[in-house]
């Protein structure tokens, strides 16, 4: 059971294996504006985040310059998608509404791992020289600079891990979560399943059958054309996997709801995210995306351009066993370009100013 959990504990925050220096990074610093986007400001707090690093427990001096204004790149390209949204009144539509509501979990969540968990985490100068002779014992040609760098990240990592699985626990303590195993088990047996049947709570929120469907449909819908499809909503293992990781995602809101003040400013940080994200998602798909769809020509194109390797046991591999997978290359590259127009075009008219001088300090 530990196990199976572990695996869905819900990662709020991607942990970056080339974390920086030990020490709180410098509030003026995390505060400071490092970018200005038609007045949206974008902090150093914003981009230590997109790159990993929740918290103030270790610095990103570490990481690359280079990496850093990659990072700070595509923070403003989401700036300018959201606000570009914005200006056609998507943030006025019923779909931003729906799918702002649908978020509520998200923002709880998130919020909750920014105040009770990734600002608690610390790295100690004694925790580091611990595992650089752990390192140093296992491999006795490691450098002291790369074993240094190596037990930097592998602590932080392990407590960030730490502190999602202690608020985990926490959450689904206050909230309990329960599996009904008689219901999930008839899932792909002879007995009918009702959509309506409840499978799981967390506390006195509800998981259903017709729920995990909606879940699972996103899953099949990828896989679709790769395998010919599949139901995987008859499957009860992929059932109790969604489940498990659903449950735990409603029990981290519930907690965080009782825990976390609706107009603090972590609540308020994670709402502006989602709004930004749903805006640069709905503008995408309505605006950038529509077009931008691979034609057959290009598709057999494609194929005929790399067809010498496309060979198996020495015989061409025909057209009709790899279209969809060309289909989805060519088709990822379209997007691609779609998008860095559209991107350009923006900063083009927008008025971008970037402080340079502040990506060594952050």
């Amino acid at each position: 059971m530990r196990k199976r959990r572990n695996k869905t504990i819900l990662i709020l925050a991607t942990i970056v294996s080339c974390s920086g220096l030990l020490g709180s990074a410098h509030a003026g610093v995390i505060e400071s504006t490092v970018a200005v986007v038609n007045g949206d400001k974008i902090t150093g707090l914003e981009l230590r985040e997109s790159l990993g690093l929740w918290g103030g427990g270790v610095s990103a001096s570490g990481i690359p310059v280079k990496k850093k204004k990659e990072a700070l790149d595509r923070l403003v390209a989401g700036r300018l998608l959201a606000q570009s949204a914005r200006s056609k009144g998507l943030d006025n539509t019923e779909e931003f509404r729906t799918r702002l509501n649908q978020g509520e979990p998200r923002v709880l969540s998130s919020a909750l791992f920014r105040e009770k968990g990734a600002s608690q985490v610390k790295i100690t100068e004694d925790e580091i020289k611990a595992e650089v002779n752990r390192l140093r014992k296992a491999d006795t040609g490691l450098s002291a600079n790369d074993a240094r760098t190596r037990a930097k990240s592998a602590v932080w990592e392990s407590k960030m891990r730490k502190a999602q699985e202690d608020l985990v626990a926490t959450a689904r303590k206050e909230a309990p979560v329960t599996v009904y195993e008689e219901a999930v088990g008839k899932i792909g047996g002879s007995d009918t399943v009702a959509d309506n049947a409840v499978l799981g709570t967390a506390g006195p929120e509800t998981m259903t059958y017709g729920d995990v469907k909606k879940r699972l449909g996103q899953v099949s819908a990828q896989v679709a054309g790769k395998r010919g499809g599949m139901d995987l909503s008859n499957n009860p293992n992929a059932v109790r996997s969604v489940l498990d990781k659903e449950l735990t995602q409603m029990a981290l809101a519930v907690y965080g709801k009782r825990v976390i003040a609706e107009d603090s400013a972590s609540m308020k940080a994670v709402r502006r995210e989602l709004e930004r994200s749903i805006l640069v998602d709905m503008v995408t798909e309505r605006e950038i995306l529509k077009g931008a769809k691979a034609t057959e020509k290009e598709i057999e194109e494609a194929y005929a351009k790399h067809s010498r390797m496309l060979v198996r046991d020495g015989k061409k591999i025909p057209l009709s066993e790899v279209k969809e997978e060309i289909r989805r290359i060519v088709q990822g590259e379209k997007r691609r370009k779609a998008m860095d127009t559209y991107v350009e075009k923006l900063k083009k008219k927008a008025k971008i100013s970037i402080r340079d001088q502040m990506l060594p300090k952050i």
